[in-house]
């Protein structure tokens, strides 16, 4: 439980936010959500000239984490945090865009097991040229956040 419990406060400690506009690297949360490839299976319908197409809005372009509170009691962490993912179409798509949408995560991690006990992952916001379709891909979403944080929560949890 403690080595778990170590590695969680030190990867809040190195948690710390970055901007789209400034050249930072990602942090650790930031690069572990990246290699989840969150956008790699989005995809939207949109009408160009009277023509429907399906296009995929499937790289990755950002990822923010605004905030992120830690506690624990006993065997049981809690964690919240919000933050931004931001994808894209190719340069090659016959319509070219992307979206954003802000997140807000909860989760409850029981120590003692290293699992999930309890998730809530929310589109508070969304922006970008396909916004308003992103509730719409909000399973999707929500679903490779949640594999993303069971994944690297394994491994935080590995002897």
């Amino acid at each position: 439980m403690w080595n778990c419990l170590g590695l969680l406060a030190a990867g809040a400690f190195l948690l710390q936010p970055c901007s789209f506009a400034n050249a930072q690297s990602p942090n650790a949360l930031e690069r572990a959500i990246g290699d989840a490839q969150p956008c790699r299976s989005l995809k939207a319908k949109v009408s160009k000239f009277g023509i429907s197409v399906e296009v995929g809005i499937d790289k990755l372009d950002a990822v923010k984490i605004e905030n992120l509170e830690l506690s624990v009691n006993g065997d049981t962490a809690e964690a919240s945090a919000r933050g931004t993912l931001a994808c894209k179409t190719s340069a090659e798509a016959l319509v070219e865009g992307g979206f954003s949408a802000t997140a807000a995560v909860r989760l409850k991690v029981d120590l003692a097991t290293c699992k999930m006990t309890d998730t809530s992952i929310e589109i508070v916001k969304t922006g970008g040229r396909f916004g308003d379709i992103v509730k719409g891909l909000e399973t999707e979403i929500s679903g490779a956040l949640r594999r993303s944080l069971e994944k690297n929560l394994a491994k935080l949890c590995e002897k």
